[in-house]
């Protein structure tokens, strides 16, 4: 055989060698950009979810238990109020 068939040959298999290398280089870089971008829309997804359900449920719940509790407290210092003043009489009369 002569020498610059060899060559030939052997520059021939670099090429192709060197082609599915860049191939398996460039699917690697898709899988991982897949995998990132995945992990993205997941978070994503699940902080609007959770900014969703906290304006939607938690917000007005703990609102309303918020003014029940305001309503508990004022009626609670109502009752307190009306005992002393109770309490002032019945110690006045004993």
């Amino acid at each position: 055989m002569d020498y610059e068939a060899k060559i030939r040959e052997l520059t021939e298999r670099i090429e192709r060698l060197e082609k599915y290398e860049n191939r398996r280089i460039l699917k690697k870089k898709i899988k991982i950009a897949w995998s990132v971008t995945k992990v993205v829309i997941i978070i994503v997804i699940l902080l609007s979810s959770y900014f969703y359900v906290y304006k939607k449920v938690i917000k007005p719940y703990k609102d309303k238990v918020d003014y029940v509790e305001e309503k508990v407290d004022s009626v609670e210092s109502f009752v307190k109020e009306k005992w002393e003043s109770i309490k002032k009489y019945t110690s006045f009369l004993q």
